[in-house]
């Protein structure tokens, strides 16, 4: 899956919307929006409170802002390399604003982190995508 260049602050594509999203401390999540999906991806390596805030709220923005809430949200902490409570605040969060929509949770996401959700039995509020190919094909 190729993501947007820093450089274009949006890019339109068939069939989603590509933007991203930057907060004061220059800390970065890309959103990108298909007809039935919403792909989050914060650029890691870390996430620290204000930034899970940040991504929570542009999610549950995006959710407000559509007419009729789409099948999909798809998390890809493929970049996020530590697994920190603040990581598994933001999991939970979005899960949980995916259920109160009908909408079906997905995750990609390195080892590592699929370990430690396994370790704290949450790996069943998503489902697994295991390559960044199939999370494209999702988001179609």
């Amino acid at each position: 899956m190729q993501y947007l260049n820093q450089n274009k602050p949006f890019e339109l594509s068939v069939p989603s919307i590509t933007s991203n999203w930057q907060n004061e401390q220059n800390a970065a999540a890309e959103m990108r929006l298909g007809p039935n999906a919403i792909l989050v991806r914060p650029l890691g390596p870390g996430i620290d409170r204000e930034e899970a805030a940040a991504i929570v709220g542009l999610v549950a923005a995006e959710f407000r802002d559509r007419k009729s809430s789409p099948k999909r949200l798809l998390v890809d902490l493929s970049t996020v390399s530590v697994p920190s409570s603040m990581a598994i605040g933001l999991l939970l969060e979005l899960a949980r604003l995916a259920e109160e929509k009908g909408t079906v949770p997905h995750l990609h996401a390195s080892r590592r982190m699929l370990e430690v959700l396994r370790m704290l039995q949450l790996d069943g509020r998503y489902t697994i995508v295991v390559s960044e190919r199939r999370l494209a094909e999702l988001l179609r």
